[in-house]
């Protein structure tokens, strides 16, 4: 599979990426994949977080995601469920099996990278910005994880709660709205304060927990800068 999220990066990343050499050659070699992404390079007022559902949403049907249910990870916790899906990526609730402790954890997979190389790259590329922050209200990074059909993933907390975009659907009152969008400032501040930007904060990426409380989930696009 062309791995068509690391082509859509590049191309953003150039100031004129339709008459740039990479884009030549995507016309020559795959036109559909140029038209594809010269669709989605003309909307530059579009957020990340929908140009990549635009551009993966045709291919989620082929990635099965409930092929994963009851798969084993590092041989101590089993998938039970699926809980989310976006533009590039499954999340999965998976429970502890060894009988030493009572756990939960949300699973992530990069499901549309085009090879295992590239689905570890883009996992330890996430993880590891996961591990720099140390946050109440942004999910903690557990370790990355193999499950028993080799496939590589991120292992996080699991935060019971609903998406910001569900949870806005419900019609919250100012008070607890005002709650929410103050805590993913405080979670927000702090990621800038270590160096992250997240570069795409969405009601699809924010969980609003049981406590009312907004969590980031979701560094995909994020970009640290040590300095």
């Amino acid at each position: 599979m062309i791995n068509l999220y690391e082509l859509f990066q590049q191309l953003s990343d150039i100031e004129q990426p339709l008459n740039s050499t990479l884009f030549q050659q995507l016309i020559n070699d795959k036109p559909n994949v140029a038209r594809k992404l010269q669709a989605l390079l003309s909307q530059s007022n579009t957020s990340i977080d929908t140009l990549l559902e635009k551009l993966y949403l045709p291919l989620i049907a082929d990635d099965n995601p409930g092929l994963r249910l009851g798969r084993t990870i590092n041989n101590k916790y089993k998938i039970i469920a699926l809980i989310g899906q976006g533009g590039m990526s499954d999340v999965y609730k998976a429970e502890r099996i060894d009988g030493l402790i009572e756990h939960t954890v949300a699973v992530k997979y990069f499901s549309l990278a085009e090879s295992y190389t590239s689905a570890l790259e883009m996992i330890k590329k996430e993880a590891q910005i996961l591990a720099k922050l140390d946050h109440h209200f942004i999910a903690s990074f557990i370790d990355i994880g193999h499950d028993n059909n080799e496939e590589p993933n991120i292992m996080m907390e699991y935060i019971a709660g609903q998406t910001l975009f569900r949870y806005l659907k419900t019609a919250p009152d100012t008070i607890a709205l005002a709650h929410v969008y103050s805590t993913l400032a405080e979670a927000t501040a702090y990621a800038e304060s270590q160096g992250v930007i997240h570069g795409d904060i969405s009601p699809n990426n924010v969980i609003v927990d049981e406590q009312g409380n907004a969590n980031i989930i979701d560094f995909d696009v994020a970009i640290y800068n040590a300095t």
